[in-house]
């Protein structure tokens, strides 16, 4: 503890689990007094302030300063950041709440030149001063580490093969805004990832996963990235245990029939294939096999002994006992016990009869019995019925006898002793009857004369089983149903009372029905009621009730999900026909469950042909040369396979879109602009849209088009005004050559007059060169063009146009070039 003095406040600060913490009589601030920053990564100091008295105006406001002797330099200062120093400066910022009062400092990235740094917060400088509390009392000290801690693996649980245990990689930093990557080398079940911040100033971030162990040596590595790129790694080696299961000794059944051979099997589990084991009986005088195998999607081995045993009388109540011996010396035993039912061949007959039989409430039950005898049967044989109960013998059926109680009156023989028949029937059943177990006696001579004490006829009597509540009957339609064809549904059920069968009805449905009783196994009818209807759209269910004797009633409904009926579709002619067709829609859901939509059955009406294109309207009249823009449209229903469209005239631009009508139903349009060409009269424009299969559909329009002779003189009088220009010269010349003759005349008759000085003396070349006679024809000849036209490769277009002409060609130029007239010259066409 340490006290200090300042401006009348006592301030005290503690060192607690590594955090300063200082307070004077209203204030106090919490950080760690020492902090470790991984090179290259970031730096959080976690920082907390409290009050009571003078709170701060600006609680937001906090500055981290370096702790010198002499001076605040500042390490953040959002209100003065050029005035950080240089080694922070952009690598700092705060993380500050009113509500929460926090002061943390962030460092992005951790520098060498952190190292060793003492720093301390000031909350709101401006309004909170030194005499209210003293913020450098209170300083962390950085350590900047340039390794990174490896990461700590921690398992939970039992290492045994076969089982699962919980891991956990975690790592200890201090760079909370950007944890580290965590990374483990086994596969991911029910992966978490934390990050927690702990009371020294660290965060943790923690991976945990679930790990299934099928090894017995098994190496889990966790690998740790931190912000900024630095890495390391951990392992641990899990040594696992190898579990054995319990022994187990199983058979076909639980008795043994004397004299008979039965399959008896001993089985072991384990995880290790080490640990095969060796399995032997204490019956070793009698056959036996073993077989090793690995069990598939698992850590699991299993030996199995299978023994071929055959009892004897003697061997009742024995125990049969498997021993199992393992590699390291460890040993496993299991036993059962011996339970040999006595063939009554031995005593000269024997019979058959259910283990269990089930009646209701009520009605009547018969108990199927079959008896033979080894020898000869004896004449005058009686069969009797009994109670099975330890060391006594009370009669259910005693022919001339008495019974007991519960019994009397109940019961009688069904078929002839004669034919070796000894069911028993039993009427008007009881709740009381239930689970009472019953057994025959086949012989002339009393049960009690023989010594029968040992054995208990309980492993050949029947288990009655009586129930209170009556079945439901099975309702199944059979084959699939269709609207307007025949269909079928069956409803049976199987009782115990073939002289008092139960009723079956069918409701919802009209029909003809057909009832049938089958023997299904010995003492089991059943009853079946199958009903022919035609089907309808209406009938959406169908009913079966079941009504027994004694009052009980059940009752069973499913819906009938009839299918829609589809007839062919056979359109032979191109006209327009159509075809009305009913379907229904079978929808089939994840795990195999079939629903089918019948209510509203769809009905598709089949064209012949396509609908035709409709095109939007064009001028009566049109002038040659002029633009026109039209568009094509048609609607259709196979979105996937669109129209295309094409056109009889060619076109500058095309495009084309597409729009859905309604449900079902969508438009393509084709839209292009074209020149009009010319040629005076009716034209015809067709727009022709081809479907999916080449089926095509077509629209003509007729243009009246006009005006082919005006718009041919205006691509072509540029030509005949220059044609025009060359003729005037030539027409010219001539005339100019007339005056010069006339001249040169009048000149000889005025030869006798005197001489001109020398100076106007001009030669007739000089008369007719460049400045004098030729000027005259090219002194205005740039206000004139050279007019060119020609057609444009593949198109019907007439390119008309102006080109610059040299300013003054010469005569022997002109002689050059060749005349507009020419028919070598193919750029006029036929002008």
């Amino acid at each position: 503890m340490y006290k200090m003095f300042g401006f009348g406040h006592v301030i005290l600060c503690y060192y607690i689990l590594g955090y300063i913490w200082c307070s004077s009589s209203a204030w106090q601030v919490t950080m760690p007094r020492n902090i470790k920053g991984l090179l290259g990564s970031c730096l959080v100091i976690p920082c907390s302030y409290n009050y009571d008295q003078y709170p701060p105006k600006r609680p937001d406001r906090v500055v981290w300063y370096q702790y010198v002797s002499r001076g605040y330099p500042i390490v953040y200062d959002n209100w003065n950041r050029n005035d950080v120093l240089d080694i922070f400066k952009g690598r700092t910022d705060v993380y500050t709440s009113s509500h929460h009062r926090t002061c943390s400092l962030l460092i992005d990235p951790v520098t060498l030149a952190d190292h060793s740094q003492k720093l301390y917060p000031w909350v709101d400088p401006e309004n909170v001063g030194r005499g209210t509390y003293r913020f450098f009392d209170t300083t962390v000290t950085l350590e900047v580490v340039g390794t990174a801690d490896p990461p700590v693996i921690e398992i939970f649980g039992n290492t045994v093969i076969g089982q699962s245990v919980t891991v956990q990689c975690s790592v200890y930093h201090t760079c909370p805004t950007y944890p580290p990557s965590l990374r483990l080398n086994i596969p991911l079940r029910n992966e978490r990832l934390t990050h927690s911040p702990l009371s020294d100033g660290r965060s943790k971030t923690m991976l945990t996963t679930t790990l299934f162990i099928e090894k017995e040596y098994q190496t889990v590595e966790c690998y740790v990235r931190h912000h900024g790129g630095r890495s390391a790694s951990a392992s641990k080696t899990l040594t696992s245990q190898c579990p054995i299961s319990k022994l187990t000794v199983s058979s076909a059944s639980d008795e043994f029939l004397e004299g008979d051979q039965s399959t008896v099997t001993c089985t072991v589990s384990y995880t290790c294939y080490r640990n095969i084991p060796t399995l032997t009986w204490n019956y070793g005088n009698m056959p036996a096999s073993s077989d090793t195998s690995k069990l598939s999607g698992g850590a699991q081995w299993r030996t199995v002994s299978t023994l071929t045993f055959t009892a004897s009388a003697n061997d009742n109540g024995r125990s049969l006992i498997c021993y199992a011996r393992f590699p390291g010396g460890q040993t496993k035993e299991a036993s059962v016990t011996l339970r040999v039912k006595r063939n009554i061949l031995n005593l000269g007959w024997s019979f058959t009869a259910p283990a269990t039989i089930t009646g209701l409430k009520g009605s009547c039950l018969i108990i199927p019995c079959k008896f033979s005898y080894k020898n000869s049967q004896p004449n005058d044989l009686q069969v009797m019925w009994y109670l099975y109960q330890k060391n006594e013998y009370p009669a259910v059926f005693n022919q001339g006898g008495s019974v007991i109680s519960k019994f009397d009156g109940r019961t009688s023989l069904i078929g002839s002793v004669v034919e070796q028949n000894c069911s028993l029937k039993i009427e008007r059943l009881e709740m009381s009857h239930n689970r009472h177990r019953l057994y025959p006696w086949i012989d002339k001579k009393s049960i009690t004369s023989y010594g029968t004490i040992d054995h208990t006829f309980y492993d050949g009597s029947t288990e009655l089983v009586v129930s209170e509540h009556a079945p439901e009957p099975q309702l199944s339609i059979i084959g699939i149903l269709r609207v307007g064809e025949q269909g079928t549904v069956s409803c049976s059920v199987r009782h115990t009372c073939f002289s008092a069968p139960p009723t079956l009805t069918l409701k919802d449905l009209p029909g003809i029905d057909q009832n049938m009783d089958t023997l299904v196994s010995e003492g089991i009818w059943e009853r079946k009621i199958v009903r022919t209807w035609t089907v309808e759209e209406e009938h959406q269910s169908v009913s079966c009730a079941v009504n027994y004797p004694a009052g009980q009633s059940a009752e069973k409904s499913i819906p009938l999900n009839a299918e829609c009926s589809i007839s062919p579709l056979n359109i032979s002619s191109t006209s327009d026909q159509t075809q009305e067709v009913n379907i229904s829609m079978r929808v089939k859901k994840k795990g195999h469950e079939t629903h089918t939509f019948n209510n509203s059955c769809v009905f598709i009406i089949m064209k012949a042909s396509p609908e035709k294109p409709v095109m939007t309207p064009v001028p009566e009249e049109v002038d040659a040369g002029s633009t026109i823009t039209v568009s094509c449209s048609v609607t259709h229903t196979c979105s996937s396979h669109p129209p295309v469209f094409s056109w009889s005239v060619s076109h500058l631009t095309s495009e084309v879109s597409h729009i859905m009508m309604s449900r079902g139903t969508w438009q393509t349009t084709s839209t292009i602009t074209f020149i009009v060409t010319e040629g005076d009269g009716v034209r015809n424009l067709t727009c022709n849209a081809i479907f999916w299969r080449n089926r095509e559909q077509a629209h003509t329009v007729s243009l009246n088009v006009k005006g082919s002779l005006m718009y041919r003189f205006k691509c072509s009088a540029p030509v005949a005004f220059s044609v025009s220009f060359r003729a005037l010269i030539i027409i010219t010349l001539p005339a100019v050559f007339a005056v010069f003759i006339w001249r040169k005349r009048k000149h000889t008759d005025e030869s006798l007059k005197p001489p001109p000085r020398p100076e106007q003396r001009r030669s007739l070349w000089d008369r007719l060169s460049r400045q004098s006679f030729w000027s005259r024809f090219s002194r205005r000849q740039d206000r004139t063009a050279n007019i060119s036209v020609a057609y444009t490769k593949n198109s019907s277009n007439v390119t008309c146009g102006a080109e610059s002409k040299p300013r003054c060609p010469s005569p022997k130029d002109n002689r050059r070039r060749p005349s507009p007239f020419n028919p070598e010259n193919q750029l006029f066409g036929n002008f």
